[in-house]
């Protein structure tokens, strides 16, 4: 519950900021009134739409971590044989092996951008289960690597077998 309440925060946050950029953007590419930044802030969240903008910022916070993280199940990979393949997986969407814990493979993104972009949330998960392995982490990544890693697996069968 805690880690829900942390990744809803800095998920609020990282929106707010966003928001915060785009009205300075509106201010300064005002032509005909030069407005502060402020005073367009101000106009826009005290009117009845601004308040509506509050609270889907805050609803989409707090459902966040339920739809921005998943699970992902790849048939036919073994940790022991594929690997090399799975690392290759990982380096093609920017993720290094930092470790393993609990019998799982734990991966990071590389680079200070690359972490950043993910909100520092860029822990990748891998745990071999019955027939496959499991994917859990951030959507956006695990559903990218689960069907390099497909791929691979696919692809490994028309490989010379010597």
């Amino acid at each position: 519950m805690k880690r829900y309440i942390i990744r809803s925060l800095k998920y609020l946050v990282f929106i707010s900021v966003l928001y915060l950029a785009l009205v300075w953007l509106m201010s300064m590419t005002s032509y005909s009134v030069k407005v502060d930044m402020w005073t367009l802030l101000e106009a826009q969240l005290c009117s009845d739409k601004g308040l509506w903008l509050v609270v889907a910022f805050v609803a989409l916070a707090v459902f966040y971590p339920r739809f921005g993280f998943m699970t992902s199940r790849v048939e036919g990979v073994s940790l022991e044989h594929d690997k090399v393949r799975l690392d290759n997986a990982m380096r093609l969407y920017g993720f290094e092996e930092v470790g393993a814990e609990d019998g799982a493979l734990i991966y990071r993104a590389k680079g200070m951008v690359k972490r950043l972009m993910f909100m520092y949330e860029d822990r990748i998960e891998v745990r071999e289960v019955d027939g496959g392995v499991e994917i859990k982490g951030i959507r956006r990544a695990v559903a990218r690597i689960g069907y390099q890693l497909g791929a691979y697996i696919h692809n490994s069968r028309f490989e010379d077998k010597e």
